[in-house]
């Protein structure tokens, strides 16, 4: 990502928790998630990233949290 390429990064446990039921029904690849690096320098684990954040419906996951801006991929984090 470049500095013009800023996104917006949510955390939901319950998107966490139905993907990796999903994977392991249907006998997929171990679920991940992926952490990314925030304006501020903090990583953050995340289960979504969107370029707009106001296009985001609450309505799929309840518990989204939005963590802020991310500016960069850092690495998989695999549970």
């Amino acid at each position: 990502m470049s500095s013009q390429d800023i996104r917006h990064a949510f955390f939901s446990k319950i998107q966490k928790n139905r993907a990796i039921e999903h994977r392991r029904t249907n006998k997929q690849d171990p679920y991940h998630t992926n952490i990314y690096l925030t304006t501020d320098g903090r990583e953050v684990e995340v289960t979504e990233v969107i370029k707009d954040a106001n296009t985001y419906n609450k309505k799929s996951f309840p518990d989204f949290v939005y963590l802020g801006q991310v500016t960069k991929w850092v690495r998989v984090k695999y549970d």
